[in-house]
């Protein structure tokens, strides 16, 4: 099946610690008429799967493909939705996809089965995969006051292995681009500027 590329819409990626939602910020401030998101949203369902993954209430394991799932369809296409937003002329910066859903849910749940489950959600027009070295994010989220059931560095090393094979199946797919993650954060930034421009044609603010 050949999924959709949805226009205007980046999403950038990585393990724990990687700086994700830093540069997804930043990027969505420094591009005009962009506007931030995430995932899990803050919807509903996205509110629940956080508290499952800070570990205030238990489920089993193979729910949370479905959980995903579910959050991602009203991210999408529900009310004031990544899609609404596109329509309304909006270049949508999102951290975290159905990229993530993959590289984590497949430790316990055939990979297999997870892309099958997210082939009907739109591909983004470019993906940022922020390639940070598992000792160097851990270090990041040991310094964080909370953390969730993922932050283990033998679990974040697995993870890793997870994106890098993800990515070199979706590359001929869509727009992918790797960032190293040991680089300062004005130098990712300006590499996720000068991406955008030349694959999006994005208009940078200033």
């Amino acid at each position: 099946m050949t999924q959709n590329i949805l226009e205007k819409f980046i999403v950038i990626e990585g393990i724990d610690g990687a700086g994700t939602t830093t540069q997804a910020k930043l990027l969505a401030s420094n591009i005009k008429n962009a506007i931030f998101t995430f995932e899990p949203s803050n919807n509903p369902i996205g509110l629940f799967i956080r508290e499952i993954l800070k570990g205030q209430i238990v489920v089993n394991e193979s729910s949370l493909p479905y959980l995903f799932s579910a959050d991602r369809t009203e991210h999408l296409f529900g009310q004031s939705g990544v899609i609404e937003n596109i329509n309304n002329g909006k270049i949508v910066i999102c951290d975290r996809y159905f990229f993530s859903s993959i590289a984590y849910q497949s430790l316990s749940f055939p990979k297999d089965k997870i892309i099958s489950l997210n082939e009907d959600f739109p591909l983004p027009e470019i993906v940022f995969f922020i390639n940070t070295p598992v000792e160097e994010a851990m270090k990041r989220i040991n310094c964080r006051k909370e953390r969730d059931m993922f932050d283990s560095e033998t679990l974040q090393k697995r993870i890793l292995n997870n994106y890098i094979e993800i990515f070199d199946y979706y590359k001929d797919k869509t727009n992918v681009a790797i960032i190293d993650g040991l680089d300062s954060i004005d130098n990712i930034l300006n590499k996720l500027l000068s991406l955008s421009d030349i694959l999006c044609k994005c208009k940078i603010s200033g």
